[in-house]
């Protein structure tokens, strides 16, 4: 680190003495190019850079001038530009252009032309030459997850309009009416009120056009506002209300050689006449730039852009209240959740209070990346989450626009594939399709069950009976944001529940949720429970089993059961009966301790009294083998034999009856459940001595 610091100082060092050598080398046209630069006259600073880098041969003044061609061509906003800006910082870099600022550049335009790679590799440069500078970390975290954005894009639909779009800038999309069938947006194509270039962008002034849709349900080709509302000035982003008759828009007036700034201007329509519009009163100082209006329904509050200070670095977005008739409230920023040391711009206010906005600020693909904001239970904003690919891109995405019920809409990108610069896109994020589906089977023989109820039930109460078919099967739809309890349940077997939930799924799946019903009538093997060698401890894979087990018995409060432990063959009789008892008896006490009546919970021991029949083939073992001592003995080798001990060595669980009435709850409370099976630690060891050989 103390490398770096040092690096640091030594290029501030050379930094500030070449900025002087420099200075005092700069040509008339260097300082015209400069002049041109402050007042944002971008396009014809480069051109001005691009002279005077000719006439000079002072290197320190070459590589300030080829840095400031590529923030010319990084601030016009053009698409085109960022190839060049991209060029031209890496030959400053190469010109030994001291700010290490260069590097932090480099890697926004990289990134912005889809260079992931190389972009992570000039963000990791800068973050060891300015730790201190969060946006190098930020460029790191945004390289990462723009590849797997990419490689798994959201649900949305994105679609570019062809026949509203031209060659030229065309942005910043606003409903006209409350049907969406009227679309507002700003252009600099062919045509526009002022015939002059702007010589921020090298394109025509900005100006307002409108499209809407006609009886064939096709977009007709767009038309300019009137004059009242288009001027020789560069009109910008709008909002319109939802009876279209007023229109809040943004002016940006110029004159030869000085930037005015921005404003925002408001219009009312008369019938297919727009007034004269006026200028919103919000209390800014003179030359500040304020724009990109975005209204509340009830037209009382207004979010916007602006640079004006108490910000957090460039564009931040404020809010104003409406006191009185064209009487704002001062000005409020909506913090650092949502405002950073980048550019926060093109705001959008949902009916339902979400904010949609674009940042170059916050963790992104490229440029300008889209996000949304939800207000907390305070009405503030404290997050905010990117809309990822496919709406974003490495290019700049803004100016998204979103109906009231639909999740569908308008934005701009100048993404590759678009007809020009800027170009207007339309999404929709298609609706989650949730089935479920699933087989349900005996679990002893494996046949298919027919006729089963399936009860699928949903966290909003709601509730769906499906049967099994012929073939054992059900399906339902289900809904997105919402968890379930399926309950499969038939006359002879135990009732079964599972769970799922489709919370924080974001893509189209089939859920698949099958059941092996266990029928009253046969014992149940627990195939978990296993003993240490002539122990009865529960292992940790047997506490799974007897869960299970108390599941069963929570969604069967009716059935009470007979728990029973074998074991094999090896030892004598009276030993294997003790052991298998107290086997027995130490899952019951488990069961109980879990909450599980004791009058519903028969412990039984049954040694090796009752040999296992095979029920399926396993290896030599084939269906209806009874696992008895001459059948064991008669297997030839040992492996064989030591599957067949451990058929025998089981713990099982058999329906005694059906009709058991459950405690109240009070008198579970208050009353004594009985007394669990407890054995003294002293018993145990004597117990422990009788018992020979079992092997588990």
């Amino acid at each position: 680190m103390k490398y770096f610091v040092k690096i640091l100082l030594i290029n501030l060092y050379l930094l500030f003495a070449l900025q002087l050598s420099a200075q005092s080398n700069k040509s008339s046209k260097t300082r015209k190019a400069d002049k041109a630069f402050s007042v944002e006259q971008y396009y014809k600073a480069a051109e001005l850079y691009k002279k005077a880098y000719k006439k000079t041969k002072n290197r320190a003044l070459k590589a300030e001038i080829t840095f400031k061609q590529a923030e010319c061509y990084r601030l016009t906003g053009i698409d085109r530009d960022a190839k060049r800006a991209e060029s031209y910082y890496k030959r400053a870099i190469e010109a030994k252009y001291p700010d290490v600022i260069v590097y932090l550049r480099y890697a926004d335009m990289l990134k912005k032309n889809s260079k992931y790679p190389e972009a992570l590799e000039q963000y990791k440069k800068y973050v060891k030459l300015n730790p201190t500078d969060i946006r190098g970390e930020k460029g790191v975290k945004s390289c990462q997850l723009s590849v797997d954005w990419k490689t798994n894009p959201t649900r949305y639909k994105v679609a570019l309009m062809p026949i509203i779009n031209s060659r030229y800038s065309d942005f910043s999309p606003a409903f006209g009416n409350k049907e969406y069938t009227e679309i507002y947006f700003s252009s600099s194509r062919k045509g526009s009120t002022g015939t002059d270039t702007d010589e921020r962008t090298g394109e025509s002034f900005m100006d307002i056009y409108k499209t809407r849709i006609d009886k064939k349900a096709k977009w007709k080709s767009p038309v300019a506002e009137m004059e009242t509302i288009n001027t020789e000035a560069n009109e910008g982003p709008m909002y319109l209300n939802q009876r279209g008759s007023t229109m809040y828009f943004t002016k940006c007036k110029v004159e030869k050689k000085k930037q005015l700034g921005c404003e925002i201007y408001v219009s009312q329509r008369k019938g297919k006449l727009w007034a004269e519009a006026k200028k919103l009163q919000i209390k800014v100082d003179s030359g500040i730039t304020v724009g990109h209006p975005a209204v509340t329904e009830d037209e009382s509050t207004i979010f916007f852009s602006s640079d004006q200070k108490g910000g957090y670095g460039g564009k931040d977005i404020w809010v104003v209240q409406k006191i009185k008739r064209n009487q704002w409230s001062e000005p409020m920023n909506l913090g650092p959740a949502i405002n950073t040391a980048g550019d926060e711009m093109f705001p959008f206010i949902h009916v339902d209070g979400a904010l949609y906005f674009a940042s170059d600020g916050h963790i992104g693909m490229g440029g300008l990346d889209i996000y949304k904001s939800l207000p907390d239970s305070n009405l503030s904003f404290t997050s905010v989450v990117n809309l990822k690919s496919p709406v974003n891109s490495p290019g700049d995405d803004f100016g998204m626009i979103i109906e009231r019920k639909d999740e569908r809409g308008y934005f701009t990108s100048n993404r590759k594939g678009g007809k020009g610069g800027d170009d207007i896109y339309q999404f929709e994020l298609p609706p989650l399709i949730f089935t479920l589906q699933g087989v349900v089977i005996d679990s002893k023989t494996k046949a298919i069950l027919t006729d089963v109820n399936v009860q699928i039930i949903s966290s909003d109460g709601q509730s769906d009976d499906k049967k099994t078919d012929n073939a054992g099967s059900y399906n339902s739809k289900i809904k997105p944001i919402t968890s379930y309890e399926v309950v499969a349940s038939m006359e002879g077997y135990l009732k079964k529940k599972k769970t799922l939930t489709t919370v924080g799924v974001e893509h189209n799946k089939d859920f698949v949720v099958d059941f092996e019903l266990d029928p009253i009538v046969k014992e149940i093997i627990l195939p978990k429970i296993e003993y240490d060698y002539a122990k009865w401890d529960l292992r940790e894979k047997s506490i799974e089993d007897l869960n299970s087990l108390i599941l069963t018995l929570t969604e069967n409060p009716n059935i009470t059961i007979e728990l029973r432990s074998h074991t094999d063959y090896r030892g004598t009789d009276a030993q294997n009966q003790i052991l298998s008892q107290k086997r027995a008896d130490a899952c019951i006490n488990y069961l109980i301790e879990n909450g599980i009546d004791t009058e519903r919970l028969t412990a039984t021991g049954m040694g090796e009294k009752e040999p296992f029949v095979m029920e399926h083939k396993d290896g030599k073992l084939k269906v209806g083998n009874v696992l008895t001592k001459p059948f064991i003995d008669g297997l030839r080798r040992k492996k064989q034999k030591e599957q067949a001990h451990q058929y025998n060595r089981r713990t099982a669980f058999k329906v005694v009856r059906q009709d058991y009435v459950p405690k109240p709850k009070e008198e579970k409370e208050n009353g004594v459940e009985g007394p669990t099976i407890e054995l003294k630690d002293q018993e145990k060891k004597e117990n422990a001595k009788d018992i020979s050989t079992d092997n588990k």
